[in-house]
């Protein structure tokens, strides 16, 4: 009876393979896309935080940046990435956590993106979006990092969660009925969905269209990073999300 069943096993893994028709030689490629002219394959390490907590630390690259006050942060890794941020008045800066291409891409380089199209699909939970007064800029998104040819690095963010005052920023269209939270210097943010509290939602964004939008993709642009960012600046937060099952697809 066991080799009947390893039998059955084994046919029903050829069949899958056949169809499906992955290349073992490269462990970045998977399937080929539906029209059967593509092959993506997921091209980060440990998205779905399923190893030991302090692997999923190093993968994960967890970091605040440019807060100088009493703010308390952290992300915390059990079966999904949790990440928290609580700030006094006039604090400003972000607590970002994702795939960097040093740790979490699975070749250790910045990936090419010109010829090539990139999806993110990820899981998101926002358990606490608490901000005081009417004038906090405050934001949860998803964001990518793109070295271009001459070095500049460039951000395209796309927000799924927003402060009322963060869509009245003069540089963006929101008001209009336009997708534009903000674009000046080196980042540019749109605004993509409006996260429903204490859900789990799942997302799968073209994000090559989003940074072409912003940028124009040019030959030479690399890949850096894609992460999860909570940004705040101005009167005092207190924010709690939730990630899971972050996989960047890339198109070979």
């Amino acid at each position: 009876m066991k080799k009947l069943k390893y039998s059955i096993a084994l046919i029903l893994s050829l069949i899958t393979m056949l169809f499906v028709n992955i290349n073992f030689a490269n462990p970045m490629s998977s399937a080929v896309d539906a029209h059967g002219q593509r092959k993506w394959g997921v091209i980060n390490i440990d998205g779905n935080v399923s190893l030991p907590s302090g692997d999923d630390a190093l993968y994960w690259n967890r970091h605040s940046f440019r807060f100088d006050g009493d703010v308390r942060w952290a992300v915390d890794f059990e079966e999904s990435a949790y990440m928290y941020l609580k700030t006094s008045w006039g604090d400003a800066g972000h607590v970002a956590a994702g795939m960097w291409w040093a740790q979490g891409f699975r070749s250790g380089e910045k990936v090419p993106i010109n010829g090539h199209d990139i999806r993110v699909d990820f899981d998101v939970i926002v358990e606490k979006f608490d901000f005081e007064g009417s004038g906090e800029w405050l934001r949860v998104a998803l964001a990518c990092a793109v070295q271009r040819s001459d070095g500049k690095v460039v951000y395209t963010e796309l927000d799924l969660l927003d402060s009322p005052n963060t869509k009245r920023h003069p540089s963006g269209n929101t008001l209009l009925g336009g997708d534009v939270i903000y674009q000046g210097g080196d980042v540019v943010e749109f605004v993509i969905d409006e996260a429903q509290m204490r859900t789990w939602s799942h997302h799968s964004i073209d994000l090559t269209r989003f940074i072409d939008r912003a940028w124009k993709i040019q030959d030479g642009d690399l890949l850096e990073s894609v992460y999860i960012v909570i940004e705040s600046e101005f009167n005092p937060v207190e924010v709690q999300v939730g990630i899971d099952n972050l996989c960047i697809y890339m198109s070979s």
